[in-house]
């Protein structure tokens, strides 16, 4: 049975915690002067522990709170779920916990007395707080923005292919003066929120956030692939429609987007000197933007271009699509040929 994207980006998370943790205990061990030895994998068990502890019991618990208190209390909780988990297995065989202690009668509270348990200790708080740490940073800054600037891949301008989905949230001034400032970013942040399973799923890379617009891209292969560039929209309206009761109740009404999608070569490039940012721009970006201005006008809930739809293949099957409308944009030799699109089956 194949993996799903959710599933795969789970498991890749995991191996993220396991194999970090390792890193960082090799290089601790590396200092200390001692050899790697068999029972050191449990590094790599801590760090997987880890990861499974964050993705499935720690999920959103802490984001109330601030960015230094999160990461303290999750470092805090893991070393303590841990250390119970040690307790337990010395009450039932303490050589397969302790490889230093020797001999039999050795009571717990004698271990805690020794020096080699306390330098255990620090070991664990250490790696899992710089595992914690990288991961998040990771996720904050995102994948392609961390590595290309630790690398460089972007201090030159690189030309690609890529597909770019941008949304617009309907009304969103509207909005924002009935609900006020503080409602209505928390009206936001659940809404994106809500949208990161159809964005695993879909195999997108959130570009960015601008207010209440988001862009997504992909590779040229990753966006054609089973259509998730067309996708992506509808499996966020259906999530937010989910959802619909637990808006009105809270905010007192329900998010709908606007999209356009687009195609073709995009200029990559780390941009600005005191904060840096890798951004993309070019001829798609253009004219993405001035289709998502189009939607309004057409009453599309979703445009795609005409010369994406032709290297996408057949999308008849789950896909009604519309009549080519011909959208001038500025700066451009040729116009734009879009359609409006709605999906059939998911």
């Amino acid at each position: 049975m194949a993996l799903t994207n959710i599933t795969r980006y789970k498991l890749r998370k995991l191996l993220k915690y396991a194999v970090l943790a390792g890193a960082i205990a090799g290089v601790l061990l590396l200092f200390a002067g001692e050899t790697l030895r068999i029972w050191h994998f449990g590094w790599v068990l801590l760090g997987l522990w880890t990861g499974i502890l964050e993705e499935f019991l720690f999920g959103r618990r802490f984001r109330a709170l601030p960015i230094p208190l999160q990461l303290l209390g999750k470092v805090l909780l893991v070393n303590v779920l841990t250390f119970g988990i040690i307790a337990m297995a010395f009450a039932m065989g303490r050589e397969k916990v302790f490889p230093w202690l020797q001999g039999d009668g050795v009571s717990m509270g004698e271990v805690f007395s020794m020096q080699p348990f306390y330098l255990l200790m620090l070991r664990m708080l250490v790696i899992t707080s710089v595992t914690i740490v990288a991961v998040q940073l990771e996720e904050a800054i995102g994948r392609r923005m961390l590595f290309g600037s630790l690398l460089g891949w972007y201090d030159k301008p690189k030309a690609h292919e890529r597909i770019v989905l941008t949304m617009d949230l309907q009304g969103s001034t509207a909005l924002a003066e009935r609900m006020g400032d503080l409602r209505y970013f928390r009206f936001l942040n659940f809404t994106h929120s809500l949208m990161s399973d159809a964005v695993l799923h879909n195999e997108a890379e959130i570009h960015k956030y601008v207010g209440d617009e988001v862009i997504f891209t992909w590779t040229m292969r990753a966006g054609a692939r089973h259509h998730n560039c067309l996708d992506l929209c509808f499996d966020i309206a259906d999530r937010i429609a989910e959802h619909d009761q637990a808006f009105k109740d809270e905010f007192g009404a329900v998010p709908k987007f606007r999209a356009a999608v687009h195609g073709g070569r995009v200029i990559t490039a780390q941009v600005g000197h005191i904060k840096r940012a890798i951004d993309h721009s070019g001829d798609v970006m253009n004219a993405v933007s001035r289709m998502l201005g189009l939607c309004k006008d057409l009453n599309e809930q979703l445009l795609v271009s005409t010369e994406l739809l032709e290297r996408l293949g057949d999308v008849s099957d789950r896909f009604v699509i519309g009549p080519e409308q011909i959208l001038p944009v500025k700066g451009r030799r040729r116009e734009v040929r879009v359609h409006g699109v709605t999906r059939v089956r998911s």
